[in-house]
């Protein structure tokens, strides 16, 4: 790793950490089917648009770690949850409004439940996806000196993911909360850690 490509992420950490806590903070005004399709589409499309500029970002993140398998493959699980995750927002936070536009009896029975149990999974495979690249990541970042952030990583990645494959924990509201939750403040954590980590290296000005 080149430390100073790095601490060089001064503003994608400032990013990273805010978008996080902005995240969090949709996750805590989560929408219920009673707030109306507006709000519900509105609400996740923000959360997901976070979600894709956070990916953004790590992968800022583990270009600067400098690619190995562990970055590589921290990388890639990270993506693949981002992709399961951005299905099952568009499940719940668009498709199911735009079934409501529907007169009543048009759609046939058990739709809804073939559309829930359809989140769940994906919901749930991308928690566990992300969860295991962050683990990766954070693995890295130890072995880099960034004992903090690193086990962190470790720990926000690896316990929900290995509760959602256990089955102590599931994705439904409480659940998913709590997973989210605990990924998003890695995320903050990380930020940070580039943010302060930029002013503990001058670095040489671009010809």
């Amino acid at each position: 790793m080149e430390l100073k490509k790095l601490q060089s992420l001064r503003v994608e950490g400032m990013l990273l950490a805010g978008s996080a806590l902005l995240a969090a903070v949709l996750m805590h005004h989560h929408p219920q089917w009673t707030d109306g399709a507006f709000t519900i589409r509105l609400l996740h499309g923000a959360f997901l648009a976070l979600t894709l500029g956070q990916l953004a970002i790590l992968a800022l993140v583990t270009r600067a770690l400098g690619w190995s398998l562990p970055t590589a493959l921290g990388l890639t699980f990270i993506a693949m949850g981002t992709v399961f995750g951005v299905l099952a927002g568009t499940i719940n936070g668009f498709v199911v409004p735009a079934l409501w536009a529907y007169p009543e009896g048009e759609i046939g029975p058990g739709i809804s439940q073939l559309l829930w149990e359809f989140n769940q999974q994906l919901a749930r495979n991308g928690a566990v996806a992300t969860g295991a690249g962050m683990a990766f990541l954070g693995a890295v970042l130890w072995q880099q000196e960034w004992r903090v952030t690193g086990i962190l990583g470790v720990l926000a990645g690896a316990v929900p993911a290995v509760l959602l494959i256990t089955g102590v924990a599931d994705m439904k509201f409480e659940g998913a909360i709590l997973t989210y939750v605990t990924q998003l403040i890695w995320m903050v954590a990380l930020g940070t850690a580039l943010f302060r980590a930029a002013g503990k290296v001058t670095l040489p000005s671009t010809p």
